[in-house]
């Protein structure tokens, strides 16, 4: 039997939990060899001297059945002694750097199995990075809960059945791999669902504004379609994408009780427009798309079933030509664009006529959320504190009141380079445990309570996210299109005088505190008992909206039908429209930088106010990147010890004192 090390000997009276965390807190270190954004763990060991012939690989077998797979070191290196501060702790600047050739030439770290090296292959597509190791954690190579889809969805297709939820609690390869499959089969219906459809909250939430124009508010997409797919193959796939995807086909109609969806057959799918660009300038070609589009949008009609409008721009013979289509919000979201690009580049690119296997339709969805109602009642109390408590209110320009519209919304954008982009998504993640949002709502936080002139308080904003949660395990909602959107409030509270380390650790525990990701707040808000809905109905509304989008433009570096990004797609929404929020906050990462649009109302806002918050933002983020970069330890907070009722003081003290 192997005997412990004295370093192992020093931890082994704590809980699982508490010694899988602090080994990682000892073993991280940063050193040249190493890119900031590829982090490594590392061990050093001191044998005992009885102990000689202790061989890396077979300690590192002794750890895996010890330690979860993350926490097993890339790299271990032994040494006769530990360097020590003069106070007697571990000096982790004086250990001496381990090669990266060292690590690299450990073979364990590679994925072995056919599952492993099949997940590894889907994570390198997805995150764009081209070796992963099986160690390697999701959310420290820049995942996030939209990629975490892709992920599942591109191992479904691979034959490997798993849920974004398990990327959450396995989020490493040697983890992932070994729940494969053991998720029971999801529901989902192979033939065109039809039939009345309950409303989910978010369409609750979009026909409560009582919008002047509610059929025109929209997303589109601009495709670059190769000169070889022909008009009548794209009209072919068209038809196959309307009688595939069951919520492209839905429709609306008002009656005395409301709101009333229903799914329509497939018959009748919508014709594909030909519009002849090829005479005219490219200048006038992106105007003339502009304006079709606008065109588009502006004629669909919520009871005829068709909200799905698509138009074929020929450029000329030699040129590719452009393909628009586009969807009223109700019927689509972030998520389902990414499955419609790749179903499109599927049916148009290969000789294959069908598509994947349907998931769980959205009829079966909009049920669960109903069902869930009477459940989620154990969470009123949260979400009521939430939106019931006093918040900081934003300062304005203007003392009046207006009605906010499309038509006075007003964008400010800004942005972080590349550099600072990959230190967000891969170094700030793994020195605070954290996840994107975490980080881009601690830098929102503190430049709001800055803005507002005040030293503490409450900052309450909306939080919208992509809201495929797998609230019971026989959904699998990978591949299946409709507007899954969740919001719901935030309430984050800011002391004064914290440095940028302590409100990171603070928000990010406010933020784990939400139950489920949020999503009882919408459930509760529109089909909860009726007291929950008064309460949460009457309470003040939040003045600001955040969304993180994700990484727009991630591919695969295979696609032939790219998205245009830069030309317009017309006017998306009716000027007429209402508007729910004073700011609203977008954030995503295209061309490898994080760009953030703030939208806010010129009659309640100056341009320059909202372009000096938007800067003091990103230099807020920016100080925090930076120190992260700069850290030399992991800045651990509560909710990464479950086991173990510490707050952040007592943990601060119980892990100086022993390193």
């Amino acid at each position: 039997m192997i005997q412990k090390t004295k370093l192992y000997q020093r931890v082994a009276e704590l809980s699982p939990s508490q010694r899988a965390k602090l080994l990682r807190k000892i073993q991280q270190f940063k050193s040249d060899k190493f890119p900031k954004t590829r982090q490594r763990l590392v061990a050093y060991i001191v044998p005992q001297s009885s102990t000689n012939n202790l061989e890396s690989s077979v300690l590192r077998d002794y750890l895996k059945a010890k330690l979860p797979n993350y926490m097993i070191p890339a790299g271990i290196m032994f040494l006769e002694e530990l360097p020590r501060t003069a106070n007697g702790k571990i000096d982790i600047k004086a250990l001496p750097e381990l090669q990266l050739a060292t690590i690299n030439a450990d073979s364990s770290s590679l994925p072995q199995t056919s599952t492993e090296k099949t997940l590894a292959e889907i994570w390198s597509q997805v995150l764009g990075i081209d070796t992963i190791g099986i160690n390697d954690n999701f959310f420290e190579l820049g995942g996030d809960s939209i990629l975490s889809i892709q992920i599942t969805s591109k191992a479904r297709e691979a034959g490997l059945r798993l849920s974004p939820n398990q990327l959450f609690e396995q989020p490493t390869i040697a983890e992932l791999a070994n729940v494969v499959n053991i998720a029971p089969e999801a529901i989902a219906t192979q033939t065109p669902v039809t039939g009345a459809v309950t409303l989910t909250p978010i369409q609750h939430w979009f026909f409560e504004q009582e919008m002047i124009a509610p059929h025109h508010w929209h997303q589109a997409m601009l495709l670059e379609i190769p000169v070889e797919v022909s008009a009548s193959k794209i009209q072919e796939a068209i038809a196959i994408l309307w009688t595939h995807h069951d919520a492209l086909r839905l429709s609306y109609n008002f009656d005395s009780t409301g709101w009333q969806q229903i799914n329509k057959n497939e018959s009748e799918p919508p014709s594909l427009v030909q519009i002849d660009i090829s005479g005219l300038s490219e200048a006038e070609q992106t105007e003339a798309v502009a304006k079709y589009a606008t065109d588009i949008h502006s004629a669909m009609n919520l009871a005829d079933g068709k909200l799905m409008g698509v138009a074929h721009f020929n450029r000329g013979e030699s040129l590719s030509s452009w393909l628009l289509i586009s969807l009223h919000h109700l019927v689509v979201d972030t998520v389902s664009w990414q499955i419609l690009h790749n179903d499109l580049e599927k049916l148009l690119l290969t000789q294959v006529g069908q598509l994947p296997a349907k998931t769980t339709s959205f009829k079966t969805w909009a049920e669960i959320l109903t069902a869930q109602a009477p459940q989620r009642q154990s969470e009123a109390d949260f979400w009521l504190k939430q939106v019931e408590s006093v918040f900081i209110h934003l300062p304005r320009d203007f003392s009046d009141t207006p009605k906010l519209t499309e038509a006075t919304a007003q964008t400010v954008n800004v942005q972080l380079d590349v550099d600072e982009t990959q230190a967000l998504l891969r170094s700030v993640p793994a020195i605070y445990n954290t996840q994107i949002n975490d980080v881009l709502l601690t830098a929102l936080a503190k430049t709001l309570l800055q803005w507002s002139g005040v030293k503490a308080g409450n900052i309450r904003l909306d939080l919208e996210v992509h809201g495929r949660e797998q609230i019971v395990p026989e959904i699998d909602l990978s591949r299946t299109i409709g507007w899954f959107t969740m919001v719901y409030p935030l309430k984050l509270e800011l002391s004064e005088g914290d440095e940028n380390d302590a409100i990171v650790k603070s928000v990010k525990e406010q933020i784990r505190q939400i139950p489920d990701r949020g999503i009882g707040y919408g459930i509760l808000r529109y089909l909860g008992a009726e007291i929950t809905r008064r309460r949460l109905t009457q309470a003040k509304s939040s003045e600001i909206l955040f969304n993180y989008l994700g990484q727009s433009d991630r591919t695969t570096g295979k696609e032939r039908i790219e998205m245009i990004q830069d030309i317009s797609v017309g006017q998306l929404r009716d000027l007429r429209n209402s508007r729910s929020y004073l700011l609203e906050i977008n954030a995503w990462v295209a061309n490898g930088q994080l760009q953030l649009n703030w939208i806010y109302d010129k009659q309640v806002h100056q341009l320059d106010t909202i372009s000096t918050i938007a800067k003091n933002y990103i230099s807020t983020l920016k100080s925090i990147i930076l120190q992260c970069i700069k850290s030399d330890e992991i800045g651990f907070s509560p909710s990464d010890f479950p086991d173990v009722e510490l707050n952040q003081t007592e943990l601060d003290e119980f892990l100086d004192n022993i390193t």
